[in-house]
Formats: structure tokens, sequence, C-alpha cells
């Protein structure tokens, strides 16, 4: 160990010292007394263990399909909230670096929550993906909050859910054989000539019984690409565009039975329950939801990684949708034939700022002549903007209508309409088929024709539902159970096979009790304590106790997000026999998660977070001087 010390071996020790030990000890002829060496050893210093905070946040970070993104990749996250409150899952102030990762989770604590809670917005990104946002609010019950973001490639040619994207440089936007030519000049901006005066993107989606819709994006000579700082870009973009069906047509046509666990509407920037402007000039926000005609991400960027944000003073480009007729409209306002200025007309008829104002909507599908408001979202901000209006049109398609507009800058772009909601919040009981508190893993599903939301519990309790900001306009609910609907209804209407619960004002479910086609399972519950022990046990002749210590912990089973956990050093875990889970908890000294299987019985167990102890050199308990003959 590199010690230039006396040491006696635990051997000797134990013989009561050698044989040459036991005479008097002397360093001369004169026989002079001289002190026995005092024996020593090195013992481990018990590491310190992190402070307990007030609570704790986790962002668990997926691609479209629910699968962590590859270690590759490294995912970005920014606050556009204050950050007040936020530490590192140390309790230690924010630092960049810990707003990076290649682990698709993030792991936060906050130092304190004030009485009426606290929110923090964020986004999420990553190279080859676009942008995704999200809220995270914490209160003083609900203090160990946790989200699951979904991100979608900036390439995406087949994928199981609804969505469609590419990416191409303009120069290939020509159809083969055509005398179309495409060049671009900073001064001057986009020249397409020839044939055409204009190149497109389109992407389109078919998908029998799923979806069916698509975008058309069209640049037109003499547009501009300018930064943020209107400063034209040197070299040509290159263009993605990546459409979201809103799968209207796999919400009419599934099975009660079934449910869809993976969805385009997942992959929704920020959600479908959100909070918007209610006027362009002030900073108060109305709360509600977006049924969603589907939406397009639009991006130009250069091989220098600068954005287009603009194009030009009175330029801008065209975006064409191809909405599927089964879209639900929560605010049907329908444009009069000849109508000429259709935003004064719905201003004046139904919406305020993109915002529906009919008293007492009734929701129906979609059909031409009606009003669709048109929104846009900062990527950099995660806010959703009003925009301008569009009409629903009759192409003669069988299946789709059209609407089509002018942008006057690049973001994700959403035929939308937002509904008030009715309440804050709606609470309500889950009972299984015995008529007791539901104590099996499940998830909440609410949709519509162009709405979806899914719900569950990251704290492990399955037994109630509280919605907050439910939608304001009628759904179908679903409870899901290993991908299947598993809701017999609500508990004074019930026959014992899973159905759809058709729901008009999801408000009046407050304190009712809904019922699950299935009996409870098998939950054994297991300890499971967070501790330090030391890493470096080669420096050491005496180890030290484990030191429990906070730790943020990520339960996973099946491979599926399931819950997050702050523990304080010890808590207690339910799960169901038979299960396969795993947990990630995060070692706060290397900023890494920990991956271990955690056996689903009874049996205690400890999650053991390494770290390089202090050593200290100390006398040998229980020995002295040895005294002269």
């Amino acid at each position: 160990m590199g010690n230039n010390k006396f040491k006696l071996t635990k051997l000797a020790l134990a013989l009561g010292l050698t044989a040459s030990l036991s005479a008097c000890f002397s360093d001369n002829d004169n026989n002079d007394y001289v002190a026995p060496p005092v024996p020593t050893q090195d013992v481990a210093v018990p590491p310190t263990a992190t402070e307990v905070q007030a609570g704790s946040v986790t962002v668990n970070i997926v691609d479209i399909n629910g699968a962590p993104l590859a270690d590759t990749v490294t995912a970005m996250i920014s606050f556009t909230s204050s950050e007040d409150g936020l530490l590192t899952a140390a309790g230690n102030a924010l630092t960049d670096a810990d707003k990076s990762t290649t682990a698709s989770s993030f792991a936060f604590t906050v130092g304190s929550i004030p009485t009426d809670g606290i929110s923090y917005d964020y986004v999420i990104s990553a190279d080859g993906f676009l942008n995704n946002s999200g809220t995270l609010t914490l209160s003083t019950t609900d203090n160990v909050v946790a989200q699951e973001i979904r991100l979608t490639p900036r390439t995406l040619a087949d994928s199981d859910v609804a969505i469609v994207a590419d990416t191409k440089a303009l120069e290939e936007l020509v159809p083969e054989g055509e005398n179309t030519t495409v060049s671009y000049d900073p001064t001057s901006g986009l020249s397409v000539s020839g044939d055409k005066t204009e190149i497109a993107l389109p992407q389109t989606i078919n998908k029998a019984g799923v979806a069916v819709g698509g975008s058309t994006v069209k640049i037109k000579n003499g547009t501009q690409f300018l930064d943020k700082d209107g400063t034209a870009l040197a070299t040509v973009p290159k263009m993605t565009v990546a459409y979201f069906a809103n799968e209207a047509t796999r919400n009419d046509e599934e099975a009660e039975s079934a449910a869809a666990t993976s969805s385009s509407l997942d992959a929704f920037p920020g959600g479908l329950a959100l909070s918007v402007a209610s006027d362009p000039n002030s900073t108060e926000q109305v709360e509600g939801s977006f049924t969603s005609g589907g939406f397009v991400a639009i991006e130009l960027v250069d091989d220098a990684g600068k954005k287009v944000k603009s194009f030009g003073e009175g330029n801008s480009i065209t975006v064409a949708m191809q909405v599927d007729k089964k879209t639900s409209n929560p605010c049907p306002v329908t444009l009069p034939a000849g109508t000429a200025d259709i935003a004064a007309y719905a201003e004046a008829n139904g919406f305020k700022n993109g915002v529906c104002t009919v008293a007492a909507p009734v929701a129906r599908k979609i059909a031409a002549g009606d009003i669709f408001p048109v929104w846009s979202y900062d990527e950099e901000v995660g806010k959703w903007g009003f925009e301008s209006y569009g009409e629903v049109t009759d192409s003669g398609n069988a299946s789709t209508f059209d609407v089509s507009v002018d942008v006057n800058h690049l973001s994700y772009w959403n035929l939308d309409y937002f509904n008030n909601n009715k309440c804050s919040s709606v609470k309500f009981n889950i009972l299984d088929n015995t008529d007791s508190a539901n104590i099996a893993e499940t998830k909440l599903v609410l949709e519509i024709n162009g709405y979806r939301r899914v719900l569950t519990s990251y704290t492990g309790d399955y037994s109630s539902a509280t919605i907050y900001n439910p939608p304001g306009f009628p759904v179908k609910m679903k409870v899901l159970r290993d991908g299947e609907n598993v809701l017999d209804g609500l508990s004074t209407n019930t026959d014992g096979a899973p159905s759809a619960l058709s729901v008009s004002n999801i408000c009046d479910l407050q304190d009712k009790d809904l019922t699950l086609t299935i009996a409870p399972p098998t939950i054994v519950t297991k300890q499971i304590k967070t501790q330090l022990v030391c890493s470096n046990t080669a420096d050491f002749d005496v180890n030290t106790a484990p030191v429990p210590t906070p730790a943020i912990v990520a339960l996973f089973k099946n491979n599926s997000y399931l819950q997050s956990i702050y523990s304080t050093g010890t808590f207690s875990v339910k799960l169901e026999q038979g299960a396969s889970y795993t947990a990630n908890y995060y070692d706060y000294n290397t900023g890494n998660w920990i991956s271990t299987n955690v056996a689903a019985n009874a049996t205690a167990a400890t999650f053991d977070i390494p770290v390089t102890c202090e050593v200290e050199t100390v006398p040998v308990t229980g020995t002295g001087t040895t005294g002269g003959s």
C-alpha cells in the first residue's frame, strides 16, 4: 500500500508478537531501552450521506415507441421557467453539466416547496430528434414527481405509430425528370425557375384502421432564409418535415377491449392538456385541452447548425394539411360561403385568440366550411401560441379534408381546437372486481378523435386517479393493464366485460367509483435501503458499515417506466409476484445511473452506491508498549 511505517500483521498480534520481539528492545550494545513501535491499522472513515431534500423530480426520455435513447445520444434539458429550488440529486446547485445526459433520464431534488406548490417548465432536446417539452408540478403532498417525454427522430420512414419524418436538401425536392432548377443566394434568397416556381416536401400517412392524413410544405421562389436575429444564412439549408397524424380513424374503429399503448399524439409537444395565453397582449393563461387535426414540425438548418426562423419581409411558406374526416370538432363554427375575412368572422362568432367561446358547444365530426384554429410552437420556450384561422375544404378525397395556411416563421404547426376545462381537477376511485381498492398496475387513457391523454401513477398507488386540467369535452375512457382495456364501467353499471366508458363531462366523475374486470394480483412488500459503501477496499484493513443515504430511484416493470421514488435511506415497494422488475438508482457521486434487477419477493435488498472513502491510520485496539526485561 506504499506506507513507510512499521506494521504488525494480525497473525503476529494473535501469537503475542514474535520471539525476536519478546526480548528487550535495544538499539546499541549498552542495552539502552527503546520503546517498541506501536502497531497500527488503516481504517475506512464512514462516508457522509447527502442531506434529505423536500422532494424530487425525474424526467424519463424515450423514443416514439417508448424505448430509451441510445447511450450515444446526448439529451439536454433547459428550464424555461425559474429554476428556484431545483438542486442536483446530491443537493447542490445546478450547473450546465447537470443539464445533459446520455442515460435518457434526468433526476433533480427540490430544496423547498411553497405551500401553494411550484412548477418547472422545461424543454428536452437531443441531436437527431425534434424537441419536446413538459411541466413538472410539485406540492407539499405530491413531492415526488416524474414525467416521461417522447422524442421524434428527424428521419422516420416506417414506424408503428402514425408519424413520418424526412430530411432533404432543397435541390432534392425537384421531382425526377422535371425541368426545374434550385439555387440560393443570401441576398436574394431562394431561386426556383423552370417548370415550377416553388418546391415542396410532402409527407403522407395511410395506416389502415389507424390513421390517414398528411402535409405538404411549399417554399416559393424569392423566399429568404433568416435566422432568429434576422441574418441571412450563408449557405442553403436542408429541410426537415415531420408529420404527426391524429389517429382519429383508430379511435373510431378500435375495439372496446383493446387499447393502444403508443400513439402519435403521445409525442405532442407539451401534451394536449395545457395552458395558453388568453390574449396576445396579456400574460394571463387559461387552462384547457387541444383537439388536434394533425400537426407538422418544420425545420430548415444549414451545415453550421443555424436554423431558419423567418423568410423576409412579405414572404411566407405554405403548409397544406390533409385532415382525417373522422376528426372531432368540439367547437363547431361554420364559415358562411364567400366570407373574405376568416379571422374577423371567427373572432365575432365563437373564438377569441383561438380559444373556443361557443356557449355549451356540441362536439361533432369536422365538416367542410368549419373554421379550424392554427397554432405554432416555440420550441425554445416550450409554449404554444395562436397564429391564425384556416377553413376546412373538401377536395373530393373520400377520407380527408384540406386546410391550407401561409406561415411567416418556422416551428411546429398545429390545427387545434382549444376548449377551456370545466373544472380544475377531478378525482375518482378505482376498484377491482372484488370491489376493493385496485392494487394492480394500470394506466388511464382518455381519448376522442384527435385527443389522447395517458395518465399513470408514478407513486405506486393505483386505487384512485386525480386528473388535473381535465378535458372540457366528451371523451372515452379506458384503463390499461398489460396493453388491454380492463375497465368494466361505473360501479353502478357493470357487467364483467371490458368496455370504454363514454363521459360527456368528466368533472361529473368526482368521488365516483370505477370498477375493473380484473381480480387483485398477489402483492409482496419489499424493503430496500439506499446506502453508501466504500469502493477502495485495497486502501484499508478495516471497513466501515454502509451509510444510509437519500437517493432517487426509478422502478421499471417489464422494461416500462413504472414508479419514481425519492429514498431518504430506506423505502418499501409493492411488487407483483411473477413480474419482472429492474431499478435504476442515481449515483450522485459520478452522475450515472446504476441498474439492478429487483426480485419480486419480500426479501430485503440494498442499493449500494460506491464511494471512495477516506482512510485513517490508528493504533490497533488493545495493544500497548512492551516493558523492558
